[in-house]
Parts: C-alpha cells; sequence; structure tokens
C-alpha cells in the first residue's frame, strides 16, 4: 500500500482577515488577466474581420463582402451581448459596414 499523503488546505474562510485580503487580490488579479485577456482576443478577431471587408470592399466582391460582414456583424453582437464593448458602439458599427457593402450593389 502506498504512503498516505497528508496535505492541509487552508481554507479561506479558516484564515485571518489580512490574509483573506491578500487571498482575494491575488484571485482577484487573476480573474482580470483572464477576462482582458479574452476581451482583446475578442477586439482582434473583430479588427481582423473589418480589415477583411474593407479589403474585399475595395476589390469589389459583392458576395464575398456580404459573408464577411454576417461574420462581422455576429462577432459585434457576441461582443455587446457579453460586455466588450458598448451595444449602442456595436449597433453603429453594423449599420456603417451595412452601408459600405450596400453601396457595392448600386455600384
Amino acid at each position: 500500500m502506498a504512503n498516505p499523503v497528508n496535505i492541509k488546505i487552508n481554507k479561506v474562510k479558516d484564515r485571518k482577515p489580512e490574509e483573506r485580503l491578500a487571498w482575494r487580490r491575488d484571485y482577484l488579479s487573476r480573474k482580470t488577466g483572464r477576462k482582458t485577456e479574452h476581451n482583446l482576443r475578442m477586439k482582434e478577431n473583430i479588427s481582423n474581420l473589418r480589415r477583411t471587408l474593407r479589403q474585399i470592399t475595395a476589390s469589389g466582391d459583392q458576395a464575398k463582402a456580404t459573408e464577411t460582414l454576417q461574420k462581422l456583424q455576429s462577432a459585434l453582437d457576441k461582443a455587446a451581448k457579453v460586455g466588450v464593448m458598448h451595444k449602442r458602439t456595436a449597433s453603429r458599427r453594423k449599420s456603417r459596414l451595412s452601408k459600405s457593402v450596400a453601396a457595392l450593389k448600386t455600384a
């Protein structure tokens, strides 16, 4: 039989007030880091799609432009839903990009 391992886990509720505060600060720091990384990834995805859409509209390909616009609108909606950006900011960007794609149809 293997040797039993005795590990004492110091629970948060059993700690002193100073230790609780230190633990909470570390916890919030880690949480903020995760959220910041997630938000940056989402913003980077949106900017990449926006750049792609601008290149496609410059070339004049209407089918690819509408497809990319749908992906971009979806990404903007998701970013607004989880709070990466404000819902009105997402709506404004969707409106302006839709106008640029609609200009391809008339041209």
